[in-house]
């Protein structure tokens, strides 16, 4: 949960008879997935200019004040404070307070509707009801209910609202083939069948993030206490015709369920091996002793050794792997960033930047908050960019059901150049290979390269006197560290730091899993899928 920021007081002078507004949105924590709203940092919900919010207290039989009966507050964006906390609400006569009633209770929602006026929370939210057509962002925002859990009383002479959904969302995304507009190549249709059957393409939400281009991910809101499930029957036209049926049960306020429509693979499933882990035990970061219930198919080599992923310097002679990929088990392959889908090619020279601390695109960190997941989402790179299809990052369990039951030894290692990034020769470094057996069945085994990890350069930077230089986050740039050492990119986000992620940290004697590394650093992908993860 955010914490909360201290609030700023408008410039309007205090009074004993008022209270002062603030207040602060919450993501969706547990799935780690976007909030509802369209305007939103990365995946962290935020209000924009305009916005509004009415405010209601309620005396200890929980009878509406005529006083402060819906007073209508505006948000004005040019008073942000302190981040996540909001007090620039003002009410329609100027003010950023309401009155203060003794012994009183206030609770806030989000949006504003005159209707509930006179009523009380646990009303609005009993009543509540979404729109049937969310395409635009007028009548998606007005279907996105926010309030907290309860009334609550004031402190200090402040009000402070931590608002938290209570719709849940609906995401709908396709990993194939878009047009310039946003528009898949191959449609997504839904059929009769469909619950709530409002919920049609046509019907769903897509964020403008250009004038003429949208987000690929479609969303889609439902109240849960009158929609507890929602059932999903279509068809993807590709190449062939190809149908779905997907239950989603039980749905919860707050969260957000991520739909992944999977296209035609760029890589062939038979380059995968099923290690047999999905029976193994292992302790998940709870302490508790789980295993994984689903298959997973671990590819046989890294992204960046597969078709389609060139870059644009030839490796030397010697080299691990070839310009446009090799599907050699034994090579390093490619290095990227959390979230990122393109490649960290190094200091420049290729006409990319790699992502560092000072460049990354989730600049505030809040793509998928504590303990979140990018998985089968558009921001994960092995299952939208590169390999699409059921292939997807790996989570942090599946790397622990890998540790438990697989053993790992160091069988060969090289030299390789950085001619593929720097574009001339360069320094070498030296990798491992580990081969990663099956303890359940020895004959299933795959080689997994050592690979360090970089942070947007893989030579160190230096100033005019030959000091390395600070790339910020209190790290100097080095360019690669720890090549000796495996870093694999998990697709889940660190429990207990904003701006980290959980990564696979491995040799042949050691193999944790770490919550600690920055999002914007380089590591290694290995894809995987699960055919019946989702079976009913």
């Amino acid at each position: 949960m955010l914490t909360a920021a201290a609030c700023i007081r408008e410039e309007t002078s205090p009074s004993d008879g008022h209270l002062y507004i603030c207040v602060s949105s919450l993501p969706f924590m547990e799935n780690g997935a976007p909030a509802t709203k369209s305007i939103n940092n990365g995946f962290l919900t935020t209000f924009e200019e305009g916005d509004k919010i009415g405010v209601t207290g309620v005396d200890k039989n929980g009878n509406v004040i005529d006083i402060c009966n819906n007073v209508r507050f505006t948000f004005h964006s040019s008073e942000i404070k302190d981040g996540v906390i909001w007090s620039s609400f003002l009410n329609d006569r100027g003010y950023g307070f309401v009155e203060k009633v003794a012994g009183a209770k206030y609770f806030a929602y989000y949006p504003y509707d005159e209707k509930w006026d006179g009523k009380n929370l646990d009303y609005i939210i009993e009543n509540f009801t979404v729109n049937v057509d969310q395409s635009t962002k007028a009548s998606f925002e007005a279907s996105d209910l926010m309030t907290p859990d309860e009334a609550i009383v004031p402190e200090n002479g402040k009000l402070l609202f931590r608002m938290k959904h209570k719709m849940t969302t609906i995401s709908l995304f396709y990993n194939n083939e878009y047009n310039p507009d946003g528009n898949p190549l191959y449609p997504i249709k839904l059929f009769s069948g469909t619950i709530p059957e409002e919920l049609t393409i046509e019907h769903t939400y897509r964020s403008k993030i250009s004038q003429s281009k949208f987000e690929h991910r479609r969303r889609y809101l439902v109240n849960p206490r009158t929609t507890p499930s929602v059932k999903l029957i279509g068809c993807l036209e590709e190449k062939s015709t190809r149908y779905f049926s997907s239950t989603l049960e039980n749905l919860q306020e707050g969260y957000l369920y991520s739909v992944s429509f999977e296209g035609e693979p760029l890589v062939p499933y038979t380059d995968g091996v099923d290690l047999e882990l999905d029976k193994v035990e292992f302790v998940d970061r709870f302490g508790n002793t789980v295993t994984l219930g689903h298959t997973v198919i671990w590819s046989k080599y890294n992204l960046g050794e597969s078709l389609g992923e060139s870059y644009p310097f030839a490796p030397l002679s010697g080299d691990r792997g070839t310009q446009k990929g090799s599907r050699d088990p034994y090579a390093r392959g490619d290095y990227y960033s959390w979230g990122a889908t393109f490649t960290q090619y190094d200091n420049g020279i290729s006409g990319y930047h790699g992502y560092g601390y000072n460049n990354y695109f989730d600049t505030e960190y809040h793509l998928a908050p504590l303990g979140g997941t990018i998985k089968e989402t558009e921001y994960d790179v092995a299952h939208a960019k590169w390999w699409r299809g059921k292939w997807r990052l790996p989570t942090e369990n599946e790397f622990r059901a890998m540790y438990a039951g697989c053993t790992f030894e160091k069988v060969d290692q090289y030299q390789e150049s950085q001619n593929r990034y720097l574009g001339k020769p360069g320094s070498s470094r030296t990798f491992y290979v580990y081969k990663v057996t099956s303890k359940q069945n020895p004959e299933k085994f795959i080689y997994m390269s050592s690979s360090g990890y970089l942070d947007g350069t893989f030579e160190a930077e230096r100033d005019s006197e030959g000091n390395i230089t600070s790339s910020g986050d209190n790290k100097l740039n080095q360019g690669l560290v720890s090549p000796l050492v495996a870093y694999y990119m998990t697709s889940s986000a660190s429990p207990t730091i904003l701006r980290c992620v959980s990564y696979a940290y491995f040799n042949e004697k050691e193999q944790q899993i770490k919550i600690d590394g920055s999002r914007y650093t380089g590591m290694l992908v290995r894809p995987v899928y699960s055919p019946n993860e989702y079976s009913e």
